[in-house]
């Protein structure tokens, strides 16, 4: 079988895969996984893809036609306004007014500072992040859940020797070497990412053939203290997986609706999607 036909046989699989792997697996803290994972949608011939947003009218759009950008075109960008990282075959909209500059991180920062790390051969590959105001304090005790599931504290204890990780409105890149993901078709990609979401999955857009896949997923915390005071808290993850020719990249917005929160947060992170584009 070639790579190519591979591609295919594992993009086709991935949807019915999907599901049955995020239930297997353990989600954070050890605690496996029951919760429902079924709900899954196929969208095939789409040139635009449109993504509700909880808190929103306004729903997260992609346009699957404009990923790509010429490396002549990347380096004559304006770079006041665009981030172009040539070493890593990628372009981003320069951060906004109330946002981070550019953090430069590891595939495993992000995770151990989320709480979500299992191991990876990836740990050490580029990722490059943005995000919006301070971080939110999420702290577990006894009794907490993630969508539906016990936390095993002990666990958390054990493997992050904490129980309080920080969450953010932020977008994140990850640009995945080839070399390092030898053997990997771009729907074994989406499924790594998949696979740390904790049974909260609910949408696939997989148009066969193409160079991308979109995916997105809840997660829902009960029972915890944020920013220190008892509650609850909700947290939206789109990704949009795509491929470049050095490349994979992982793009991921993360959206977490708060009251009060400034309509500029989720029209930012939609100008951001709006701005990446792979370097060919």
């Amino acid at each position: 079988m070639t790579q190519k036909q591979k591609s295919q046989a594992v993009r086709a699989a991935v949807i019915g895969l999907i599901g049955t792997v995020l239930t297997a697996c353990g989600g954070l803290g050890g605690a496996a996984i029951s919760a429902a994972v079924t709900v899954y949608r196929v969208e095939r011939e789409m040139q635009r893809v449109d993504l509700p947003a909880p808190g929103s009218e306004k729903p997260l759009t992609v346009d699957t036609q404009q990923i790509g950008i010429s490396y002549e075109e990347a380096m004559g960008l304006n770079q006041d306004e665009y981030y172009v990282v040539p070493q890593l075959g990628f372009v981003l909209a320069q951060p906004r007014e109330g946002w981070s500059g550019v953090e430069e991180l590891t595939y495993r920062d992000l995770h151990v500072e989320r709480g979500t790390y299992t191991g990876s051969w990836w740990d050490e590959q580029p990722l490059r992040r943005i995000r919006y105001g301070e971080p939110v304090e999420v702290q577990y005790h006894d009794g907490s859940q993630v969508n539906g599931v016990a936390v095993d504290m002990e666990m958390m204890h054990l493997v992050y020797n904490t129980d309080t990780f920080h969450l953010s409105n932020e977008i994140t890149i990850l640009a995945l070497d080839k070399e390092v993901t030898v053997g990997y078709t771009l729907a074994e990609v989406a499924l790594e990412w998949a696979m740390t979401q904790r049974g909260g999955m609910n949408r696939i857009i997989a148009n066969k053939g193409s160079d991308y896949i979109l995916m997105q997923a809840s997660w829902q915390a009960q029972d915890v203290q944020v920013n220190g005071r008892e509650g609850d808290l909700s947290l939206e993850r789109w990704v949009l997986v795509a491929e470049g020719p050095q490349n994979y990249y992982e793009v991921e917005v993360v959206y977490i609706p708060q009251t009060g929160q400034p309509v500029q947060v989720w029209e930012d992170l939609q100008m951001y999607m709006d701005s990446f584009r792979v370097i060919r």
